[in-house]
């Protein structure tokens, strides 16, 4: 593997901490959207639903407490939901990881620990953009590079099942035009290893790409054991790792 630029950022700070660098130092913002996306966060739900605050699987269909506005606030912590005493009563939470729940969340507004002294909302094409990774485009190259301090390379054993599908499936999407997998690990956020898709395709906007990162997370799912998870990106000139994957890599499906 090859490794990116050091940083002497801290990311194992919370990220509740991590939100309130990101307000003055750029370099925290691709910090807070990637431990978002890989970290637990908590929801409330409506009183007696989850009584005793229990660690279970999170249901898509579990009643969750939404503001007036419909915005739906979300904590990096319990203990974030009585900040400043905007809630006296104890509440009921559950526990769900970041990209699930936003996935889930398509269309709303998101606010992280609204109730603290600084805190951060995520607006629909802003969720939209960190799923399907190109929330990192937007800033610029050489913060992006070291923020995200990552090691990536070929991954020594293919999924070839999976891959089989994928290129049986991008045939029938005329966007595509290419598509590389790789095997990536950042020592700060990941607990394991894990692919990551570059997709070079053809397409307008964020919401198109989203269309294509949502199949690929699709046909993924039925391949991955539960505490698998991947990383889908769009691969541009220039943009994050395009060095690794244009000029030591081979894409394992070309239209």
């Amino acid at each position: 593997m090859t490794q990116s630029t050091q940083t002497t950022l801290n990311k194992n700070l919370p990220l509740a901490e991590i939100i309130e660098k990101a307000g003055t130092i750029e370099a925290y913002r691709a910090v807070f959207y990637e431990k978002f996306l890989k970290k637990d966060i908590f929801v409330l739900v409506k009183k007696g639903y989850n009584e005793n605050n229990e660690a279970t699987s999170f249901n898509a269909n579990a009643p969750i407490i939404t503001f007036e506005n419909q915005q739906i606030p979300v904590f990096t912590d319990p203990k974030h939901i009585y900040d400043q005493g905007a809630i006296q009563d104890e509440m009921s939470y559950m526990k769900v990881n970041g990209r699930a729940f936003l996935e889930l969340a398509m269309g709303h507004s998101i606010l992280v620990n609204p109730f603290s002294k600084v805190y951060k909302e995520l607006v629909p094409n802003e969720i939209a953009d960190m799923l399907n990774g190109s929330i990192f485009n937007g800033i610029k190259d050489q913060v992006a590079h070291t923020q995200m301090q990552v090691l990536i390379g070929k991954p020594q054993v293919e999924p070839t099942e999976l891959l089989l599908d994928l290129k049986t499936t991008f045939a029938s999407i005329p966007t595509i035009t290419s598509v590389y997998l790789g095997w990536t690990f950042n020592e700060k956020i990941d607990q394991q290893p894990h692919y990551i898709f570059a997709v070079e395709c053809k397409v307008k906007d964020a919401a198109e790409f989203k269309e294509i990162a949502d199949v690929i997370s699709n046909l993924c799912k039925p391949h991955l054991k539960k505490e698998e998870y991947i990383d889908i990106m769009r691969l541009e000139v220039n943009g994050n790792f395009s060095d690794y994957f244009y000029n030591q890599d081979q894409p394992f499906y070309t239209k």
